[in-house]
């Protein structure tokens, strides 16, 4: 567990980063740090492991003051992810990921295969371990360097907005990714952002700050989303905060029909494994289908295939990616009306750690059936949005 006991940090020039913080991180859980720039997030993360020292007060760690303990032997048992990875360039894959277990002394046969283990285990391919780090993609590199951050197995992870620098879609898989290891090995997480979707997404707490760091508010994310501390909050969160608690609330509720009839005029199409191929309609017009797994996906990702497909009703997976059935429109509405305040962030992601992750950010082969969550084409939103890629 961290704790902030009044904590604050005053540059030699006046200029006040944090002041007075009151603050704790509960042990096994991620709390995300966000709010605009400039309010101190990262100092407030960069406290923990003392590449910030505090001026005033005290940041606790299990109960002791970090300013007591060596900064070096306190660092190496903290995993910390920066922006753009910060990789040894002049370092193959395997011996990024292994640079804390060297510090600690293991031998160079157990430092790598303990670094073989944590390149699986973020889903990259063996065959990694032996690039540099320019031979990557910036998601690759982000995987390396959350691996080096578990290398030596800490119990605290610090990571500071460590997934801003990529594309939208490789973002959502990393993120995807760190939900799957922290279902898997429930560290004690500090996170931060600037952007509210990601804190919804990936935090059991969010602390929304102000200027000099000061809190605007703790609370999960459904309580965020749904009772705002005050207007400077509800403001930050956005207009469409509504919208984003449909991502907490899991989409497994949903009562499906047979897809085995057709549905508004149109049907579902399969290959010979039961996986859809396309929506058919009217004059054999096909449109490629919006698809979601009701046992990983959320009502908003329901809600959306459900607004994109022509027959207004989203295409449900089973595991394997076969054909469920079909969630109408008039259906996703009855669960989202029939789901209490008990829908939590939690059930959420862990719902979402089941869905599987596509390894070391390939370019997905096109197909006739999409997630939810992919981009939808200019043309397609020209011509109404009847489903993605069509």
């Amino acid at each position: 567990m961290i704790r902030f006991d009044g904590a604050g940090k005053r540059h030699p020039d006046g200029t006040i980063a944090v002041e007075g913080l009151d603050l704790t991180v509960p042990a096994g859980r991620t709390t995300v740090l966000v709010g605009p720039s400039g309010c101190g997030k990262t100092t407030i993360l960069r406290m923990v492991n003392r590449m910030v020292e505090p001026t005033a007060g005290r940041v606790l760690l299990d109960g002791t003051d970090v300013a007591r303990l060596e900064a070096a032997k306190l660092r190496r048992g903290i995993g910390y992810v920066i922006q753009q990875a910060g990789l040894f360039p002049h370092r193959r894959v395997l011996d990024n990921i292994a640079t804390v277990p060297y510090l600690l002394g293991w031998d160079r046969k157990r430092a790598r295969a303990r670094a073989m283990e944590l390149l699986e285990l973020v889903g990259l391919e063996p065959q990694t371990a032996r690039r540099y780090p320019f031979q990557l993609s910036g998601g690759q590199q982000q995987r390396v360097g959350v691996a080096r951050a578990l290398a030596a197995d800490p119990p605290l992870l610090l990571l500071d907005e460590p997934f801003s620098a990529v594309d939208p879609v490789v973002r959502a898989g990393l993120q995807d990714e760190l939900l799957r290891l922290q279902a898997e090995l429930n560290k004690t997480v500090l996170f931060v952002t600037h952007d509210i979707e990601e804190a919804v997404r990936l935090g059991d707490q969010i602390v929304v700050l102000r200027e000099h760091g000061r809190i605007g508010q703790v609370a999960d994310p459904a309580t965020l989303l749904a009772a705002p501390a005050d207007p400077q909050v509800a403001a930050f969160l956005g207009r469409d905060r509504g919208l984003r608690g449909l991502g907490l609330r899991p989409a497994g509720a949903i009562a499906l029909v047979s897809a085995d009839l057709p549905y508004e005029g149109w049907r579902v199409t399969v290959d010979e494994q039961g996986r859809p191929t396309g929506w058919t309609g009217p004059g054999e017009t096909i449109h490629q289908v919006a698809v979601y797994h009701p046992g990983a996906d959320t009502l908003r990702t329901a809600l959306d295939c459900a607004v994109l497909s022509p027959a207004r009703a989203a295409v449900a997976l089973d595991a394997e990616g076969r054909l469920l059935g079909l969630a109408p429109r008039a259906a996703v509405l009855d669960a989202l009306d029939a789901a209490g305040p008990e829908a939590t962030a939690g059930a959420a992601t862990k719902a979402g750690t089941a869905k599987p992750t596509p390894k070391a950010d390939s370019t997905p082969t096109a197909g006739p059936a999409e997630s939810a969550g992919a981009r939808i084409p200019e043309a397609t939103r020209a011509n109404g949005g009847a489903g993605h890629g069509r």
